[in-house]
């Protein structure tokens, strides 16, 4: 099978064949040289200690002489990091420079051959910097080859998966266990915002670390988030994000995205929140809550994803400048998808590649494991889909290189997270021991009459009053009717209810204590069924201004009363 291996990222932008070469002489160390006349319309080959260069027909002008140079590895040859040397140096001299790219053709080392190396050719632009060039390695085959569209120096290297694999394990435990060392947030008068008995608590340990106090003339909880990895924050939905200080995005904009399900009980609001960062709530005055921190499935795989970002970007950086400036734009416009508040759709790139993990939705150890490998699978897609746009030198050929190897990468570091007993611990243990939630509390005491005011005085219906009194007792008065023409007057036909109030932080409820209906004349206005004793039910406003509701009826303030509302 062909496995295409281009260059990881620093690759030149060429906006045209380079005009130009410099000359590089043969040290004593040469293994061998070779020369060749270019001819018109026919290609022009140079072989020298097994690397073999080919010209193209009309690479170069007619009667030009071309020199190749191959030397060993010295110790100042300085190769990008991650890359190994894997071959000998080749030194192409052509004046005037290429007009279409050559070949350039090293024998395949046994680093190649059994596996261990992923082959790529590393060549010198012309401002003297490393970058990867577009690199062919037929699997089996003698022979490793590469395209170059300027001659100068370079070698055949390789990426050695394990090692990177090794390095990068470290890293992501690291990132997963490690703390940010974030300083304690500040939060102005915090001493205002507890006046009045409110009480904060919390979970112990420092994955978070928090604030709660009066600033800027409100209430606000600010809540760090002291690991490296992204975290879910969960709060009321009425409390509003203020002022930021962070990257931080919707769940359930990021669950569009990625293809997966974010659970959101219902009253409640969430973001995913950057290591380092700081979300700001403001809590309304008098309001109670609950804040929660945790290591979600969501932020997992957005973890995940932004660390496969990271090697990523160490791949790119090993080819080159120009694909790493690129790679590194790329991972900012996907925060910026996932930032959107609007709008976001499902990424193409990840349809496949997350599709087994839409329905994951708990936080569990067999869960994690499925997301990391489905997040890291779709890492290479992602920054495919954001990089089409890169101008260097056969940029559809490097991305799928470096896509490729970025892939072995991750694979290999995936089968080693797997037993790192550490990292599991972490996420279980979010809130402390085997509590997976980090919860901070406000409690605001309940102030009764404060909740009870709105309610107090007189309200009407048609035909009857109802009054609520500050000492949690209402009564219900209907008006006196004569049976024989209908106006007030003796006997007494008024119905009358009386009812104790109970007011607790979930609503108001009233419980009838007396009962009276004295009409007994069948010919009465109202013979229909009262009150019972004993028979409870739930007082609240509605919707319209002015207008309460009380045991089945409305009853209105007399500047809200209206017709076909609280009676004719």
């Amino acid at each position: 099978m062909r496995r295409l291996l281009a260059g990881f990222i620093g690759m030149a932008v060429v906006t045209g064949l380079v005009a130009g070469c410099t000359r590089h002489h043969a040290p004593a160390s040469a293994l061998g040289q070779a020369t060749a006349l270019v001819r018109a319309g026919s290609a022009t080959t140079l072989t020298a200690a097994q690397v073999t260069v080919v010209l193209p027909a009309g690479a170069a002008a007619d009667g030009i002489t071309a020199a190749l140079t191959v030397t060993g590895a010295g110790n100042d040859l300085a190769p990008p990091d991650g890359v190994q040397v894997a071959g000998p140096v080749a030194a192409v001299d052509l004046p005037g420079g290429l007009a279409k790219p050559a070949t350039v053709t090293f024998q395949t080392p046994a680093g190649v051959k059994d596996g261990t190396l992923i082959p790529v050719v590393v060549w010198k632009d012309a401002s003297g910097a490393w970058r990867w060039v577009p690199t062919t390695y037929n699997t089996g085959d003698a022979t490793v080859s590469a395209a170059v569209d300027h001659f100068s120096l370079g070698f055949l290297g390789g990426i050695d998966v394990k090692k990177w694999a090794k390095d990068q394990l470290t890293s992501f435990t690291n990132y997963i266990s490690g703390r940010q060392g974030i300083a304690q947030p500040r939060c102005g008068d915090e001493a205002a915002a507890r006046a009045g008995g409110v009480q904060i608590t919390s979970d112990g340990g420092d994955y978070v670390k928090w604030c709660f106090g009066v600033d800027g003339g409100r209430r606000v909880l600010r809540v760090a988030n002291n690991l490296r990895t992204y975290v879910q924050i969960s709060y009321p939905a009425s409390w509003q994000v203020v002022d930021g200080q962070s990257l931080s995005f919707s769940t359930d904009t990021v669950a569009r995205v990625l293809g997966m399900t974010a659970v959101t009980p219902k009253g409640t609001a969430s973001r995913i929140v950057d290591g380092g960062d700081t979300l700001t709530l403001a809590v309304p005055s008098g309001a109670s809550g609950q804040v929660t921190a945790e290591m979600s499935i969501i932020a997992w795989a957005v973890s995940a994803i932004f660390f496969g970002f990271t090697v990523y970007g160490l791949v790119t950086k090993a080819a080159g400048n120009a694909l790493a400036t690129a790679a590194k734009s790329a991972t900012d416009r996907f925060a910026l998808l996932l930032g959107a508040t609007a709008g976001a759709k499902p990424l193409e790139a990840l349809k496949d590649c997350t599709k087994a993990a839409a329905d994951l939705t708990e936080t569990n150890e067999t869960n994690a494991k499925d997301v990391l490998k489905f997040a890291w699978d779709c890492v290479p897609a992602i920054m495919k889909s954001q990089l089409q746009d890169v101008q260097v030198f056969a940029a559809g050929v490097l991305i799928s290189m470096v896509g490729t190897a970025v892939g072995a990468i991750l694979t290999a570091v995936n089968l080693l997270v797997t037993g790192v007993r550490e990292i599991w611990d972490d996420i279980a243990s979010f809130g402390g021991k085997s509590d997976p939630q980090y919860d901070i509390r406000i409690v605001v005491p309940f102030d009764a009459a404060a909740a009870l005011a709105p309610y107090v005085g007189t309200w009407g219906q048609h035909g009857y009053t109802l009054t609520i009194a500050k000492n949690l007792t209402a009564n219900v008065v209907g008006i006196n009717f004569d049976s024989s023409n209908g106006t007030p007057g003796p006997p007494d036909y008024r119905e009358r209810a009386s009812f104790t109030l109970t007011v607790t932080p979930s609503g108001i409820t009233a419980t009838v204590t007396a009962a009276a209906n004295p009409n007994s004349d069948p010919n009465g206005p109202w013979p229909t069924g009262w009150y019972q004793q004993g028979q409870k039910f739930t007082v609240r406003m509605s919707n319209q201004p002015g207008v309460l509701e009380f045991g089945g009826s409305r009853y209105c303030t007399v500047a809200a009363y209206q017709t076909g509302v609280c009676g004719a």
